[in-house]
């Protein structure tokens, strides 16, 4: 059942289903409710509205999510006497009696290690591992995501985000003169040309906001073609768990079986999910 059909059972008018769901379930799923799972969907509705006034509190990170997020994970893994490797590509992973023996890469031969968790994407995995051995059978559908980040001058927006109806355009960020807009499911947007996106951003900018034209000092649009999987009944059954047929090799990432779809905090419990698995094996 997808997200809409459940709405529509639930006797939630059409009003209600464009004005209120829509807006939560584009942002938390970066899909159309009408091709979304409604079992994920259920699923994050209840950690907002039933665990207590802190899960429904709208946080913004003051400092972007590098500062906030990875510039300290880095400091903590250098701290404890791990090290990060960078612009380092994986090619392979060599596989023998069911243990990842090997991890061949542009530069060198890595095999000093206990247990490996691989963290990336779908996609790349495919690229070093025969999926066939993990049993993995599963095939996304990809939603995009468009950033437009204008610098505007002389605009000056009381709150720090708005959300929009009756738009292209979903959410806005404000931070001084530098605004962030937000587009999900932008499959349609995603091959469009730079001035065509950013004829529609002005344009709707306008309806909503005072704003000129030659008020955009400088603009920068970036396209995630492949920002999320299209969370369909059809494969939320069939997301891999944490653990693997290859007994040193974990599985992580927001694609992995976390109950969430494809967003930050499936991430961060894929990660914690698959920690816990190690640490069990150990």
């Amino acid at each position: 059942m997808t997200v809409k059909q459940w709405l529509i059972e639930s006797e939630q008018t059409e009003n209600l289903i464009k004005y209120f769901w829509e807006i939560i379930g584009i942002g938390a799923l970066n899909s159309s409710i009408s091709k979304a799972s409604a079992l994920l969907f259920y699923e994050i509705i209840t950690q907002i509205l039933y665990r207590g006034n802190f899960a429904s509190t709208i946080i913004l990170q003051k400092n972007g999510l590098s500062k906030s997020l990875i510039d300290p994970l880095n400091s903590f893994i250098v701290k404890n006497n791990g090290d990060i490797i960078l612009s380092n590509k994986v090619n392979r992973l060599v596989i023998e009696k069911d243990n990842v023996v090997s991890v061949l890469t542009g530069d060198e031969k890595l095999s000093d290690y206990d247990y490996l968790i691989s963290a990336i994407p779908l996609y790349s995995l495919a690229r070093i591992i025969d999926l066939n051995i993990l049993n993995i059978n599963i095939q996304f559908e990809y939603s995009s995501i468009l950033n437009i980040h204008l610098w505007i001058e002389g605009l000056n927006l009381k709150e720090k985000f708005y959300g929009f109806l009756d738009s292209p355009l979903h959410w806005i960020f404000v931070k001084d003169e530098h605004f962030n807009i937000v587009i999900s499911d932008a499959d349609y947007l995603i091959e469009k040309d730079q001035n065509e996106i950013m004829e529609l951003v002005i344009n709707e900018l306008k309806r909503f906001f005072p704003v000129a034209a030659d008020a955009v000092k400088k603009y920068k649009i970036i396209k995630e073609k492949k920002a999320t999987f299209i969370p369909a009944n059809k494969v939320n059954k069939l997301r891999p768990e944490a653990e693997t047929k290859i007994k040193n090799l974990f599985l992580a990432g927001d694609w992995t079986n976390t109950g969430l779809p494809a967003t930050i905090e499936s991430a961060v419990k894929s990660g914690r999910i698959a920690a816990e698995k190690v640490l069990k094996n150990i």
